[in-house]
């Protein structure tokens, strides 16, 4: 099982939320715990190991890291804003 580890930024984001944005998350990220792969993800392009996962207006920017078993949430912010 991989441990997912916050960024202070994404958790910072995250704190502020509606309920309904975090239940939300806490389910994508349970699903992440067991298989990294096992929810709807996108890889980002030019990065080695930086993916995205869409959760309605928002957008979870994550890193996996294999040999750790970690999942690393980089950012968590509006799709406007999130690759800035």
């Amino acid at each position: 099982m991989y441990e997912i580890i916050f960024s202070k930024q994404a958790a910072k984001f995250v704190s502020k939320l509606a309920d309904t944005y975090k239940n939300k998350i806490k389910d994508i990220l349970l699903v992440l715990r067991k298989n990294p792969y096992g929810y709807p993800y996108k890889k980002i392009r030019g990065e080695t190991n930086l993916y995205r996962i869409r959760v309605g207006k928002f957008r979870i920017l994550y890193e996996i890291d294999k040999k750790n078993e970690r999942i690393i949430i980089i950012k968590v912010d509006k799709r406007e804003r999130i690759y800035e």
